[in-house]
């Protein structure tokens, strides 16, 4: 997932749309406009358009940018001559959405676009764009990455695109907009961070460019890598041409990539070089060495030494035994005293710093490197400021002390950074401590039990900043109400301890329930915001469905919300059962609502994704079945038959499928063949043609063959061929593949899944994860563990998702009204099924009440049918 910043402005508990901001903060709009232009509000975009002015399909859209001084100058100049031109406009509403479309983690194919304009055609485009470049001939601004400018200017800019919005939807739900291309055919307006066109449509404006072809080559040095891109500029490993010496070249272009002081990435970038020299000085080998700085065309490049290691993120994930089941006291020891080496390196670095003369300020994981003989070094001193001249901080969400905590000393920063880097050697659950200090109490606890201890210096390191709220024994203080049963307890009565988290999760739940909220009726991620916010997933039929299988009464405002949103969209969503139509249908008929849900599913029947997506998410094998479902629910025969044309229609074989799972052939439950296959193994419960096994099976076969690593005890898969992370979870790892061979084993004897599953097993077998949801976390790994447990009778896996369950309890937020979680990326709470308390509390009421299809598979069905 993308790193949801601009989802966390408007918000201090829930990731909303940017433009959901209660203060804007500098309203933008033109100074004067001519009768009959008016201005409508249109998300963080105001829209001016004169009474009766037509607006073409699509054409030669216009983007002006700006820099942040001069956007009431722009706009002026912009609203003139368009309202002199007759041409259709709007601009960002505020400076405050300027600033967050600029920042240094924007959108790169979005940023500089402060204006647009919309001529109906190439002359209108030409007239307009001549008449904003001799208007504007002064002004400088970002240049737009998914435009060409026009002439010599350096603001306005143009590309192909659509005006008005055509979409077709991806099987995710996010929507994917349309242009015409030469001949008149809809394909994807792709907006992306070069100049590309529709195949047959040709630039009036400007001549075909010759594309660079092989390594960038200039400044005398060549650019072998690019390492990461930011909206701010890349970063590059490359070589120094005289030499071969291997150099980190950093980039910063023009206008842009905008800090919190308002500083862009050329003036920051100019200053860590300024930094960088004082410490070559002050301090040699403490900071990267400086090499060179230059510009080429718009933009600067800072060249320094090339540090090799891994980064403190990497460090940890690659080295901390936590989450290994079969990890020891010895190999925890072996760990810890790495880490204490590695932290009393990092503190002897920082002293360095402060003694000559430096705050560091951005103390996190990503800008300490350590190498292969645990030494580190401190990079990336883009933040870092000389003690005793002022300084807006920035900083990384979890590693920056709150504002209140800094007061007035500065040296806060780094001290409150290197406890947060103590704190994640342990585990990296800072956005949960810094609601719920205690949460650290269960993790190590869990590790007492398995005769396993912290250091004590270590654990002082990471609670430093806590320890009014845990004492000195580890253990949270007594006496809060709200407070969750202490570690001691929850280990002596598991499952009265998770009652009484249900209950607190239930409740929360109901409490953060919206039913007249404009955009969505209970708190989603941006994936939700950016799809849709009724959806299994994201939205509000995945709550309702984890409300309604722990028993809690449910606001009728909230199911009739449901109905009626689902039914008014009908034809803007897409097909999927996680993502789309027949999850929202499932769960209404399960709640009673079944002629709605069969008109919801007959929609999905109809929509162009149900035959070219293969998947169970978003495509055809969870329409299947979901008409399985409805089959449970009426007795129609004709939904058996519909899931048997649509199970026809993936049966082509496991390689035929690849162009209709998910991108890069991708593995697993929601976007894999896993998926698939338990479409097939479900369809043959229903009906008792076991001929839907031997079709399934070579599907669960192949998923098997793309196991990461054959020789390793447990058993992973790569996400998909571009993405090589290994992973436990429900939707697309371990867990999704197990809940599916364990049904296959039941009806079939087969060599290859009954050595699986126990290797399959073995990865589940965790009481920690870093994130707590259903999707990617550890209510998905509980979940599946008692699905296991019931369908097998083992009494062991039984205990293990008990155990999974209580590790839940370290990522539990208390609240007045209950308690909550934190959403995915962990930035912000959220309410939803993939990754929220509604996927928290589908796992806990699994694991204490056991009872069949929690995850939309239809079993109950199959055991009434034999």
């Amino acid at each position: 997932m993308r790193t949801p910043y601009v989802f966390t402005v408007a918000d201090p508990d829930f990731y909303e749309p940017l433009d959901a901001a209660a203060s804007h903060g500098g309203e933008l709009r033109p100074s004067t406009v001519p009768p009959g232009w008016h201005g409508t509000p249109s998300g963080i975009w105001t829209m001016w358009r004169r009474d009766g002015l037509e607006t073409v399909p699509a054409g030669w859209k216009v983007h002006v940018s700006a820099r942040p001084g001069r956007l009431g100058h722009v706009l002026d100049v912009v609203a003139a001559v368009c309202c002199e031109q007759d041409v259709s406009f709007k601009h960002l509403s505020t400076r405050l959405f300027y600033g967050w479309t600029h920042q240094k983690h924007a959108s790169r194919p979005q940023s500089g676009k402060f204006c647009a304009a919309y001529p109906p055609d190439p002359d209108a485009a030409r007239r307009l764009m001549e008449r904003l470049d001799e208007a504007l001939a002064d002004e400088e601004g970002p240049y737009i990455l998914s435009d060409r400018r026009f002439g010599t200017s350096r603001t306005v800019h143009y590309r192909y695109g659509s005006f008005l919005r055509r979409q077709r939807l991806r099987a995710d739900g996010t929507p994917v907009l349309l242009v015409p291309d030469g001949r008149g055919r809809l394909v994807e307006d792709v907006r992306g961070v070069s100049f590309r066109l529709p195949d047959g449509v040709e630039d009036p404006f400007t001549a075909a460019a010759e594309t660079p072809s092989g390594q960038a080559d200039f400044g005398g040095y060549v650019f072998e890598a690019a390492l990461r891109h930011s909206n701010g500029g890349g970063a590059y490993r490359g070589r120094h041409k005289a030499t071969g010496r291997k150099v980190f070249i950093k980039e910063a272009r023009a206008h842009t990539g905008i800090g919190a002081g308002g500083a862009n990435a050329q003036q920051r970038l100019r200053a860590e070089w300024e930094t960088l020299q004082a410490l070559h000085t002050a301090a040699p080998g403490l900071a990267p060495e400086p090499l060179a700085y230059f510009s080429e065309w718009e933009h600067d490049f800072l060249v320094t030494e090339f540090v090799e290691g891994d980064s403190l993120s990497s460090w940890t994930v690659l080295h901390n035994p936590l989450i290994r089941r079969d990890a020891g006291a010895a190999d925890f020891a072996d760990y810890y005293g790495r880490c204490e080496k590695v932290l009393a390196r990092t503190e002897e670095a920082m002293d360095r710093l402060h003694a000559a003369g430096y705050l560091f300020v951005d103390v996190s994981p990503g800008n300490l490197l350590v190498a292969e003989d645990d030494t580190v070094r401190l990079i990336d001193f883009e933040s870092a400021h000389r003690i005793g001249t002022p300084f807006v901080a920035s900083g990384t969400p979890g590693f920056s002390p709150p504002t209140a905590l800094v007061g007035d000393d500065p040296a806060v920063h780094d001290a409150f950074g290197l406890s947060a880097l103590a704190l994640l050697t342990l585990c990296p659950l800072h956005q949960v401590v810094e609601r719920a200090p205690a949460a650290l109490t269960y993790v190590r606890h869990d590790l007492r039990r398995r005769g396993i201890d912290i250091p004590p210096s270590l654990w002082r390191r990471a609670t430093a900043f806590h320890h009014a709220e845990l004492l000195d024994d580890g253990r949270a203080p007594g006496g809060d109400p709200l407070a969750p049963p202490a570690p001691e307890r929850v280990a002596e009565a598991p499952e009265e301890s998770l009652l009484w988290l249900r209950e607190r999760v239930a409740e929360g739940l109901t409490a953060m329930a919206e039913a007249d909220h404009p955009r969505r009726v209970f708190p989603t991620v941006p994936e939700g915001h950016l799809s849709n916010t009724l959806c299994l997933a994201y939205g509000t039929a995945g709550v309702v469905h984890a409300l309604r299988r722990a028993g809690t009464p449910l606001p009728d405002s909230v199911l009739g919300r449901l109905r009626t949103d689902a039914l008014g969209a009908v034809d803007s969503l897409g097909p999927g059962l996680w993502t789309g139509l027949a999850g929202i249908a499932r769960v209404l008929a399960d709640c009673g609502h079944t002629q709605e849900a069969v008109d919801l599913l007959a929609a999905a029947d109809r929509h162009p994704l149900t035959r070219s997506d293969a998947t169970l998410a978003g495509g055809g094998a969870g329409v299947a079945l979901t008409h399985l479902a409805l089959y449970g629910h009426t007795g129609d025969a004709r939904h058996l038959e519909r899931a048997a044309e649509l199970a026809a229609g993936l049966a082509d074989g496991p390689g035929a499928l690849t162009p209709r799972l998910g991108p890069d052939d991708a593995t697993g439950l929601w976007h894999g063949r896993t998926g698939v296959a338990l479409m097939f193994q479900q369809l043959a419960a229903v009906t008792g043609d076991k001929d839907y096994l031997d079709t399934g099976l070579p599907l669960l076969h192949a998923e098997l063959d793309r196991e990461s690593d054959p020789s390793a005890v447990q058993m992973s898969f790569p996400v998909s061929t571009t993405d090589v992370r290994r992973m436990p979870y429900l939707y697309c790892g371990s867990a999704g593949v197990l809940h599916t061979v364990t049904r296959y084993l039941r009806e079939r004897d087969d060599e290859r899944l009954a050595a699986a599953s126990p290797r399959l097993l073995t990865a589940l077998t965790t009481s920690y994860t870093g994130m707590s949801g259903l999707g990617q976390g550890l209510s998905g790994l509980a979940l599946v563990l008692s699905e296991h447990a019931a369908l097998t009778g083992s009494a062991s896996s039984r205990r293990l998702a008990v155990d999974a369950a209580c590790g839940l309890f370290a990522h539990a937020v208390p609240h007045p009204t209950g308690v909550r979680f934190l959403g995915d990326q962990m930035l912000r709470l959220s309410a939803e099924l993939w990754s929220g308390s509604a996927g928290v509390l589908l796992a806990l009421t699994e694991v204490l009440s056991p009872a069949p299809d929690p995850l939309f598979t239809v079993d109950a069905v199959a055991a009434a049918r034999a």
